[in-house]
């Protein structure tokens, strides 16, 4: 979505002039919360957008207590130029409740917070962003490319096949792919993490073995409670920056 003063005209002088009224962000958002495959995702924008990927700023809103929080901000300084890069889940992880559908009021809104701010809004279903990371950003350079009548952007991806476009679900879709946990065919699967809790010492009468050496280093896991990861082994537990899950793994 162009915010439609920006997309028409035609003398760049004055795109440029337009640009510069573009709203800026209002500050950092100490703890922005993060879906499950924004992680990866900002590492394969980093690789085509260095410098320019931006996450948790903040947009104050008028009238509201709550900012909106871009899940990437794309911003070109120079051009004050300023994109929100959104990743869509069908429904949320925990309680399964449809998100981002088909005649979504909050989404309406906010997507029209952005443009009515000067911003470009990009929306990724959240398997784009996990099955073709690349043409995702296919997508974001030609929109750059078309806003700044620069197609160098575009030198590459010569290679990456063009994103396919994916229609958004309904709110009854939604309820449907939850039923039939669709997220979970394409995201990395939660391994289950046991607390220990009243779980008894049993006695054993086999001889005692060898200590098995474990290799630690690469070890990684998504947090059971609210889906963040892959987060690092913490020498005996997992200790989640987005809801401060801890708690013994090995």
């Amino acid at each position: 979505m162009i915010p439609p003063e920006i997309l028409a005209p035609p003398d760049l002088d004055q795109r440029s002039h337009l640009l510069k009224q573009t709203q800026q962000p209002t500050g950092m958002h100490y703890k922005a919360p993060k879906g499950h495959a924004e992680t990866q995702f900002e590492r394969d924008l980093w690789q085509y957008f260095p410098t320019q990927i931006h996450t948790g700023l903040m947009m104050l809103r008028p009238g509201y207590s709550q900012p909106y929080v871009p899940d990437f901000a794309y911003i070109d300084a120079t051009l004050n130029f300023h994109i929100d890069i959104e990743i869509d889940e069908p429904y949320t992880h925990d309680t399964r409740k449809p998100l981002h559908h088909l005649g979504s009021t909050k989404d309406e809104q906010r997507n029209q917070f952005f443009l009515d701010a000067g911003w470009v809004v990009i929306r990724f279903s959240e398997m784009q962003a996990v099955k073709t990371p690349m043409s995702c950003c296919k997508a974001i350079a030609s929109t750059i490319a078309s806003i700044t009548s620069n197609n160098t952007i575009m030198t590459s991806f010569r290679q990456v096949p063009t994103l396919k476009p994916e229609s958004r679900w309904s709110y009854a879709e939604a309820q449907q792919l939850a039923a039939s946990a669709y997220r979970d065919q394409y995201l990395t699967p939660h391994p289950v993490v046991e607390s220990g809790k009243g779980r008894k010492a049993r006695k054993s009468n086999r001889s005692p073995r060898t200590p098995r050496t474990i290799a630690t280093s690469q070890l990684t896991f998504y947090c059971p409670a609210c889906g963040e990861g892959p987060i690092p082994w913490k020498g005996n537990y997992i200790a989640c920056p987005n809801c401060h899950y801890d708690n013994f793994v090995l």
